[in-house]
């Protein structure tokens, strides 16, 4: 049914929880895999400036986070081939990330779009935006959200092996929110 399948990533929890999701997918739909991560320079950019308040150099940011990304999609493939064998394509891209993301999808020729989310709601989602609703909402083929929820209690170490975690902190909520 799907032979292209694309997984916006960014390094978070529901973000591993689609790659993983989607590495299983196109193994048994028999499909091409892969990840795309995308850098909003701009936003970086008003962020480090500060409003003007404290005026900085935004170009170690952007570096910063250009070589976190690169460092995301390195992860995502290696899951990925570890997991079921299948060998994953990248997309690294600068730009508003819905559009972006939507645009490597077209570009791909992608059929389906496996992607995270963090399930915020009111005054947190208005305040960070949410990536994967401008997705779903913009998105002109389907998009599977895999949403995770933050666990209150760490799992047993029993259950934490059976989801494939050597962590110690495998109950813990991760809480990232990359701007790329």
């Amino acid at each position: 049914m799907f032979k292209r399948i694309l997984v916006p990533v960014d390094g978070s929890e529901p973000s591993d929880a689609a790659v993983a999701l989607a590495a299983n997918l196109a193994v048994e739909q028999s499909a091409q895999l892969a990840f795309a991560h995308v850098c909003d320079i701009a936003r970086i950019a008003a962020l480090v400036s500060g409003g003007g308040m404290l005026p900085m150099d935004p170009s170690i940011a952007v570096e910063a986070e250009k070589g976190a990304g690169l460092s995301i999609l390195a992860d995502a493939v290696k899951t990925a081939a570890r997991s079921s064998g299948i060998q994953a394509e990248t997309f690294f891209e600068e730009g508003p990330i819905v559009d972006t993301t939507l645009g490597i999808a077209k570009r791909w020729k992608a059929d389906l779009i496996v992607i995270g989310s963090h399930g915020r709601g009111g005054i947190a989602r208005a305040l960070l935006g949410s990536v994967t609703e401008g997705v779903m909402r913009h998105a002109s083929i389907p998009v599977l959200v895999m949403h995770v929820t933050a666990r209150t209690t760490p799992l047993s170490s029993t259950a934490a092996d059976a989801q494939g975690s050597d962590r110690s902190d495998a109950g813990a909520e991760r809480d990232v929110d990359s701007v790329c």
